[in-house]
């Protein structure tokens, strides 16, 4: 049908071309004796002539100017863009430094420090890609909370399957609006770069309703490599859920993690049985305690060594730490105490869907965890 007058549309056209044609030509014919008319009449002449092909010719320009302006600008709100999703200047207004829970005020404290971590699902170098939504997916998701006025650290590990608002975007990279998702799309929706890390950043930021930050994401291959940064760590294994892949990893025994095992062991989850990705925080809770335990022995004589570590690793990571930032933090790591309690696990309901499982946050849980770790009574 489309097509019947898409062609009976170009006949028409053609037709109208060839009867213009036709009487310019006729035109042209009348007027081929009357050499005398002047230059300002036989200009008129021809602009009568031509109306129609310049009328189009001047629309043509009209509509690649609009094209061309509306590309620029769509690039110019997409460089906004990615200034605006940053958790940081993702504008939380200042409503979060004072609140009222159960009856009690509270007032934020300022002396706090968050630091977003992310392991994204994929390997060889991070690239930044020219398409939005194709980014890979994050994997483990965990905020820092380096408290200085408290000399204090904690650890809020969140399930990748958190449904939660994140921000959706056009095709040209603009923010459009929210929508309710799994957690682990806020990087994958975006390009790969800082904007997916921005994302991220945001989505955390609005599920926990506390500013974050900074980011520290990294993939697959950065394991290894932070892995060596403290030359190795030994776990206790949390769960029986390697134990078929590896039968030293059984609930409660010891294990050296080197830079083969690693990788499973932080995460191996068999995606045949439904939530396999508790246990798997589980066992990268582990492996964070070890971790931090073992870093804190070795920061205060090699905070140089271990960033130049972490520059090793640069193609595999990607964060908002700049190196005197780094110092500053590698200094307030060594000043506060941080022991497994301080990991927290955020609680729900894992529930089933049709392609991704679901896992829906204890709100009240929730908000008292945030008032107790970043609030104090006025």
């Amino acid at each position: 049908m489309s097509d019947q007058k898409s062609n009976s549309r170009l006949e028409g056209k053609e037709h109208a071309v060839s009867s213009e044609h036709s009487s310019s030509h006729h035109h042209h014919h009348d007027h081929h004796h009357h050499h005398h008319h002047s230059r300002k009449y036989r200009l008129r002449r021809w602009m009568e002539r031509n109306k129609k092909k310049m009328v189009a010719g001047l629309v043509a320009v009209l509509i690649a100017a609009a094209v061309l302006g509306f590309i620029a600008y769509s690039r110019q709100k997409e460089q906004k863009a990615q200034h605006i999703t940053a958790g940081e200047s993702h504008d939380m207004g200042l409503g979060y430094r004072e609140i009222e829970y159960k009856g009690e005020k509270y007032r934020y404290n300022a002396l706090i420090t968050t630091v977003l971590y992310a392991g994204i699902d994929s390997e060889g170098p991070m690239t930044v890609l020219s398409q939005m939504g194709f980014a890979p997916r994050s994997d483990s998701i965990a905020v820092v909370v380096l408290d200085k006025k408290h000399k204090k650290m904690s650890i809020i590990g969140i399930n990748r399957d958190t449904m939660t608002e994140i921000r959706r975007l056009s095709l040209f990279g603009e923010a459009t609006d929210y929508y309710v998702t799994n957690l682990e799309f806020a990087y994958a929706y975006g390009d790969g770069g800082v904007l997916s890390c921005e994302m991220l950043q945001e989505a955390v930021s609005k599920l926990l309703q506390v500013p974050i930050n900074e980011y520290l994401i990294t993939n697959r291959d950065s394991m290894k490599y932070i892995n060596d940064i403290v030359d190795g760590v030994t776990v206790t294994v949390p769960n029986d859920d390697m134990i078929e892949i590896y039968p030293e990893m059984k609930k409660g025994a010891e294990v050296a993690l080197d830079d083969i095992n690693v990788v499973d062991y932080l995460r191996h989850r068999d995606i045949t049985i439904d939530f396999s990705n508790e246990g798997r925080i589980d066992r990268q809770r582990s492996y964070i305690f070890s971790f931090i335990t073992k870093l804190r022995t070795m920061l205060p004589d090699q905070v140089e060594t271990i960033w130049k570590r972490l520059d090793d690793m640069s193609d595999y990571l990607q964060t908002s730490v700049t190196k005197n930032k780094y110092i500053q933090y590698a200094n307030l790591l060594n000043t506060v105490g941080y022991d497994d309690r301080d990991y927290y696990k955020l609680e729900g309901e894992d529930r089933t869907s049709e392609v991704y499982d679901q896992f829906y946050v204890d709100e009240e849980a929730l908000r008292q965890l945030v008032v107790d770790l970043f609030y104090e009574k006025v």
